[in-house]
């Protein structure tokens, strides 16, 4: 977001919030959040909370950061099929861990 497009913003949310005044302070801080920020996407945000809240927003009502882009998705089903290919293989092993034999006449398995 531009300098100006920060401008517009703290414009709009002073002349819609009476009581909200735009000091040197604010105005910087918002040029440092802001710089990163898309302003479509901040403006849409703002006119939502516009229509919802009769207070002003912080900068995090209504910021719009980007999204890292991430391969958790492709993670999540290798994590998937690596599971069911262990459980497939513990479903074939023929030879099961017996029942200790103190375990045996509490148990309703018999003791191979």
């Amino acid at each position: 977001m531009t300098k100006e497009e920060v401008v517009k913003l703290l414009t709009l949310i002073e002349s819609v919030y009476s009581h909200f005044l735009v000091k040197d302070e604010t105005v910087l801080l918002w040029f440092q959040v802001c710089s990163e920020i898309d302003y479509k996407q901040v403006m849409s945000k703002l006119k939502n909370h516009i229509r919802k809240s009769p207070f002003p927003p912080a900068i995090a009502d209504i910021a719009v950061f980007p999204c890292e882009e991430t391969d958790f998705p492709a993670t999540l089903q290798e994590w998937m099929k690596e599971g069911r290919e262990r459980i497939e293989r513990e479903r074939n092993q023929t030879k099961r861990i017996p029942i200790p034999e103190w375990l045996v006449e509490y148990s309703t398995k018999k003791s191979i």
